[in-house]
């Protein structure tokens, strides 16, 4: 693993885009498909009373089916912009339900303007015999006072389907090393001294301490740590991603 990371450094409308599939050592492959569903009728460009879920997602060949099947379900669930009620559904049945709720709204309120929508993306950061691992940016209005955006992380290990965790890059004991060098990345994206409070600085952790979350994604260059909106701040002060390097751990890298 020391070597292979540093190397790395109702509507309905199913798109397959054009893009050359991936390939990797194990010969695991993926190409992007779109799916998509909106309000009956279509959504013109110039119109705002409307509804459309869309997800543009890998599809993988070369996994086992039952990995390729946990994949898609990980997918499915991270894209249900964390309604509970949505645990185990696809997101196909997601989609629908969402543009009903929202022409059901319109019976209800016609006045009310403004149309809903769903956009979500899922990236192959890192695609190895040992790791997929898959940012997922979404962005989504549902008629709040705001729109909402979050991006989220799922690894897993394409032989066995389990989740892919630090433990699995890091000899035992890395904890300290690792919380250190995201300290040192987070203050360095928000512009804080090395000595400044960070709860004074409108963060919000425990006893004014840094800590990592357990949102992070394996890219090339390093872990990435993505702190979503009111997680650890309010609103205006928005999300902050970090990324440490894999030579700043290296010590640490199995």
């Amino acid at each position: 693993m020391r070597h292979l990371f540093p190397a790395i450094a109702l509507a309905l409308v199913v798109v397959a885009c054009a893009k050359k599939e991936e390939k990797t050592a194990g010969d695991i492959t993926f190409q992007n498909k779109t799916f998509r569903v909106e309000s009956p009728g279509g959504c013109k460009t110039d119109s705002l009373q409307c509804a459309f879920y869309e997800v543009t997602y890998p599809i993988f060949t070369g996994l086992d089916t039952a990995v390729a099947i946990q994949l898609k379900r990980d997918i499915d669930r991270t894209v249900s912009m964390g309604n509970p009620e949505a645990e185990g559904k696809a997101m196909e049945q997601i989609g629908a339900e969402f543009v009903q709720d929202y022409e059901d709204f319109r019976k209800e309120s016609p006045d009310v303007p403004g149309g809903w929508y769903y956009k979500g993306h899922v990236t192959v950061e890192t695609l190895i015999d040992t790791l997929v691992s898959l940012s997922v940016h979404e962005e989504y209005y549902a008629g709040a006072a705001h729109g909402s955006y979050g991006v989220y992380y799922i690894n897993v290990n394409p032989r066995t389907g389990a989740e892919f965790t630090l433990d699995h890059l890091l000899r035992h004991g890395y904890q300290e090393a690792l919380v250190k060098a995201g300290e040192k990345a987070f203050r360095h994206v928000r512009n804080l001294a090395d000595t400044a409070s960070l709860n004074a600085n409108y963060f919000e952790f425990a006893d004014d301490k840094f800590q990592l979350n357990q949102n992070y994604g394996f890219k090339k260059e390093g872990i990435a740590f993505y702190y979503n909106n009111y997680e650890i701040a309010a609103f205006a002060t928005g999300p902050t991603e970090i990324l440490i390097p894999y030579e700043e751990i290296r010590d640490w890298l199995k």
